[in-house]
């Protein structure tokens, strides 16, 4: 009866420290939305943008032309190094909405795909009439 005693005690601790640790990362998540209310550091930033133009890919076959999973492997190849590009042309912390969209769209022209045709990404009209036909 006594060794169950210390592996209840050793469940209870867990499961409160799961608690907690559940909280913690509660209240260190970050949205765009509030972006003004709750800045948000550079990366985090990336990484919402990069969590946007991933659920786009639900629509890749419309928008893109291009598979979901053919999609999300583009997005998650470019996205690292589209946030190396673009973090000298970002603050340390965003503040602001303003500020948070302009390099949201340019992560996002820069990280998603442009229009497949017959497996050619493609990116401008001339590249479309040649590929397309």
């Amino acid at each position: 009866m006594k060794p169950i005693l210390p592996v209840a005690l050793l469940a209870v601790a867990v499961g409160l420290m799961a608690v907690d640790l559940q909280d913690a990362v509660a209240q260190a998540s970050y949205s765009l939305k509030a972006v003004e209310s709750q800045p948000i550091p550079r990366a985090e930033h990336f990484a919402l943008w990069k969590e946007v133009a991933l659920k786009a890919c639900a629509d890749s076959q419309g928008r893109f032309n291009l598979g979901e999973a053919e999609c999300r492997r583009v997005i998650s190849q470019r996205g690292d190094a589209c946030a190396v590009t673009l973090k000298d042309q970002s603050p340390a912390v965003i503040s602001s909405t303003a500020v948070a969209r302009d390099i949201g769209r340019k992560y996002m022209h820069c990280a998603t795909p442009f229009y497949f045709c017959k497996g050619v990404e493609v990116k401008t009209e001339e590249e479309v009439r040649a590929k397309c036909k």
